[in-house]
């Protein structure tokens, strides 16, 4: 979906339903994503980007069509072009005026019916079956509409606890990741509070696996504070631990902060195109 980010505190685009939808479809739409690569579809391009600020277009195309209503069906509101631009195939959706006071349930079946139908939209264009595509729906309804991901655990150097990243998109469109932390038995120690991070799903998988121990009091994984990766932090959390002669997993406490991670840059790999 495009625009594909933003500020928290700042509109993405000047209409408030168009707003409302780019947000809301992020996590949709990655949430969407996570099934497509199992079934291998061939093509040119790896992206389909659709357009949702359609009132900002020139007349010819905004006016093409009249924004739906929200019963109306999906393929009244997306159009898509099978044509290869750049790295990505396009398509516009017209998004209903009143989307944006929506209950958010809604708007997430409403914005996972308009990347069904576009996907399907595509799928036919360039002769794949696009029943084959339910499968990614139904994973995106399993995962209620919004993505999500644990990464893997990683345990501390004595091995009485383990860490790992935990990810997600939320309704504002906006990435987040917490650092979780339990005992090797899998008893939870701590879950910090979401730090901001890239609202893009490919980052915040990659992101899950910087955690790492510095010791087996001190854990840490990377989090960039906002969209364009301009604001670097580590998210940390220390452990009070026991005497090494006493055989407990639990900690006598447990401290989350978020720090700059000084003269160590943390790197990401470049953002994925949306």
């Amino acid at each position: 979906m495009f625009p594909n980010g933003g500020f928290a505190d700042r509109p993405w685009v000047d209409d408030p339903d168009e707003e409302a939808f780019a947000r809301v479809a992020r996590g949709v739409c990655e949430a969407y994503s996570q099934a497509l690569p199992a079934l291998a579809l061939p093509g040119k391009a790896g992206l389909l980007r659709l357009y949702c600020e359609i009132s900002g277009l020139e007349p010819e195309v905004a006016d093409r069509r009249p924004r739906p209503d929200m019963s109306a069906p999906a393929s009244a509101a997306v159009e898509v072009y099978p044509k290869f631009l750049e790295s990505f195939e396009f398509g516009w959706v017209w998004v209903p005026v009143g989307f944006a006071g929506q209950p958010v349930q809604s708007r997430r079946v409403w914005a996972l019916g308009v990347v069904h139908e576009a996907a399907r939209l595509l799928a036919m264009a360039r002769g794949w079956d696009p029943d084959i595509l339910e499968s990614a729906r139904r994973h995106a309804m399993a995962q209620d509409l919004r993505f999500t991901w644990d990464g893997p655990w990683k345990s501390a150097p004595d091995r009485r606890h383990k860490a790992r990243g935990v990810a997600g998109i939320g309704d504002d469109g906006m990435g987040h990741l917490r650092l979780e932390v339990a005992t090797r038995g899998g008893e939870p120690v701590i879950l910090t509070e979401p730090a901001m991070a890239s609202c893009d799903g490919t980052d915040l998988v990659w992101a899950c696996k910087t955690v790492r121990w510095d010791g087996s009091s001190r854990v840490t994984v990377a989090a960039i504070m906002d969209p364009y990766g301009m604001n670097q932090r580590l998210l940390e959390v220390r452990l009070r631990v026991h005497s090494s002669d006493d055989p407990s997993d639990h900690p006598s406490g447990a401290t989350a902060a978020l720090i700059r991670p000084g003269q160590r840059q943390v790197r990401f790999h470049p953002p994925a195109a949306h």
